[in-house]
């Protein structure tokens, strides 16, 4: 049980917002992990084919059964989410180096080790430059063509909260986050993992951060000196969407997902963007993901490259 200990400055501090390299990191969590997600499955071949840049790797190699430095999840700022992910990289990417060593240095803890491209990235003072990079590279190829349908279901329990919020008072809606989040009336007191834990938060802001791609769990970082961070599952969300077709369609976006559906037949380009109504160069950028994650193939026809969903 992890209990953070709130005061009334604290409190007054307490703020709703969505974290979107959260977003980023479980995903990528979910990979290094082996796991499925309870709604949308498999992580997916696109996301196992961008594993294989190094800066991907470099941030992939932090990540452990038990432990994930907090450097990689910075509190979300506010604002469009979009700017708030270009802020969180930003702040990634500055982070101390003193900070970037103490927390590395907690991997060996979980996972018995610290990789050795780790240790050379942190000792030349590059790990949290390509770490940022890492987490952008992995953003773009795998998440942000279908980023609008998550961030729509995050918006939809923020707005849920704060109606929660101003209808019935801030301690409503802290005992109404999750059922392993209880609010005592001077602090909240989280079962989590096992872990026994005492937190004062003191005059620290708290960041009440919703989460698609952590559902159903809950995530906690106190580690801040200036904020404490909780992702709780979205409302909305329900375990049997993953038996929805469409489902992977709304996490991976329409595009992808409408172009894979119409190679049944060999088709260039040009004849793709005619038929989706889609700029040549957006379709040749999803070909090229599709094709380095195995979905597509390709073969040259006279002037013409012709891609077809891959039959296997």
């Amino acid at each position: 049980m992890i209990t953070l200990r709130m005061t009334a400055g604290g409190m007054a501090r307490t703020r709703l917002a969505l974290s979107p390299v959260a977003e980023v990191t479980v995903w990528l969590w979910l990979l290094v992990l082996g796991r499925r997600h309870p709604l949308f499955g498999d992580v997916g071949p696109v996301a196992r084919s961008v594993l294989c840049h190094r800066d991907v790797a470099l941030v992939a190699s932090t990540l452990s059964r038990g432990y994930a430095p907090d450097l990689l999840t910075p509190a979300p700022t506010l604002g469009r989410a979009l700017s708030v992910l270009d802020d969180q990289l930003d702040k990634i990417s500055g982070a101390a180096q003193e900070a970037i060593a103490e927390q590395v240095g907690h991997i060996a803890c979980y996972s018995g080790q610290v990789a050795t491209t780790v240790r050379d990235a942190v000792d030349a003072g590059t790990f949290g430059r390509r770490a940022a990079n890492g987490l952008r590279v992995f953003w773009r190829h795998v998440l942000a063509d279908g980023w609008g349908s998550l961030q729509d279901s995050m918006e939809a329990d923020l707005a849920g909260r704060t109606r929660t919020m101003a209808d019935h008072g801030l301690s409503a809606l802290l005992g109404s986050l999750h059922p392993d989040i209880r609010w005592t009336g001077e602090s909240l007191r989280i079962a989590l993992g096992g872990h026994e834990e005492n937190v004062t938060l003191g005059t620290r802001e708290l960041v009440l951060s919703p989460s698609v791609l952590n559902w159903p769990n809950v995530a906690l970082q106190v580690c801040g000196k200036d904020s404490a961070v909780i992702n709780y599952p979205a409302t909305g969300l329900v375990a049997n969407r993953r038996r929805d077709p469409g489902v992977l369609a709304r996490l991976y976006g329409d595009t992808r997902a409408g172009l894979l559906a119409d190679l049944d037949r060999a088709c260039s380009t040009a004849e793709l963007s005619v038929r989706h109504d889609i700029a040549p160069s957006t379709v040749s950028y999803h070909l090229r993901v599709l094709h380095q994650a195995g979905l597509v193939i390709r073969r040259r026809e006279g002037h013409y490259v012709l891609y077809q969903r891959n039959p296997s």
